[in-house]
């Protein structure tokens, strides 16, 4: 589930729709316009979400009205309103930073560089600023993914793990905290391979993961170095039922998958997906609506 930020000014699109399904739908159908998406829940558990889009300049209003009529037919539901508005002139990495605090997930313990505090003794210990690429542990997809890796590494053993859609880098970091291997991460975008790079260095595992910039796993580094015994994708429902063959077979025998970055609403269909290939869920991870899953034969 990774973007990366553009420079200002940036431009804050809202939407308030009745369904998680709906948020799904129109964020998929405005996909062109915005570089960062987050739907949350406006009352747990009741509705209605609200879905934030944030977009790289002014939009075109007329394009803009037409893709929200377009989703609305797509989504079933009548035209919702919206309201779309430049954002403060703040630099919001910064700012980000300041209001980043530890967090917890099993083992893992993921800090700001300015914290100042103590690191819990036997803690896996990484160090992650907000920056220019998606994932500091505190959205649910990440933490329930970090919360798999802490369980899986009590009952198996790991030799060749992969982290697709690698973001800042935390999860292929996590998952060389876990297990004494060298992990290969992949992600769509040149900045967040960038960014894991410098993490990776950051956190003192220079020469432990190697990241690349590709699209699924077109790059002849992710095939030479398989197949993997463990695969993480952190990204989308939609290009996780995509990518449900090329990860199934980029898997060994006995391996397993966490697979993360989809709403509860949408397990069955990701699920569904796998089991066409010959997974089946073995654990799930519920976190504020969000799920992580983990598959295997």
């Amino acid at each position: 589930m990774q973007n990366s930020m553009t420079a200002q000014p940036v431009w804050r699109l809202e939407i308030i729709l009745p369904t998680a399904e709906a948020c799904e739908v129109f964020g998929q159908a405005l996909d062109d316009f915005h570089f960062a998406a987050a739907a949350f829940e406006i009352v747990p558990d009741e509705g209605p979400w609200r879905l934030e889009c944030y977009v790289d300049g002014m939009p075109d209003h007329d394009r803009l009205v037409a893709a929200i009529a377009l989703a609305s037919l797509q989504a079933g539901i009548k035209e919702p309103e919206f309201t779309c508005g430049p954002l403060p002139d703040v630099d919001w990495v910064a700012e980000n930073q300041k209001s980043f605090k530890p967090i917890r997930a099993g083992r893992f313990f993921i800090r700001p560089s300015h914290y100042e505090g103590v690191v819990p003794a036997g803690s896996w210990d990484l160090t992650i600023d907000a920056a220019t690429a998606f994932g500091t542990g505190e959205h649910a997809t990440t933490k329930g993914c970090l919360l798999a890796i802490n369980d899986l590494v009590k009952r198996i053993r790991v030799e060749r793990p992969l982290d697709v859609g690698c973001g800042t880098g935390i999860l292929a970091m996590g998952i060389a905290k876990a297990w004494p291997v060298a992990v290969m991460a992949s992600d769509i975008d040149a900045e967040a391979v960038r960014v894991t790079r410098e993490n990776t260095i950051r956190n003192g595992l220079r020469g432990r993961i190697h990241a690349v910039t590709c699209a699924g796993f077109r790059h002849r580094a992710l095939n030479d170095n398989g197949p993997y015994d463990l695969i993480v994708a952190n990204i989308l429902a939609n290009p996780l039922r995509k990518m449900a063959r090329d990860i199934a077979t980029s898997l060994t025998p006995g391996g397993h998958i966490i697979l993360s970055g989809l709403l509860v609403s949408q397990e069955g269909a990701v699920l569904q997906a796998y089991r066409d290939q010959g997974l089946h869920l073995k654990k799930r991870y519920r976190i504020n609506g969000w799920s992580a899953l983990v598959l295997g034969e």
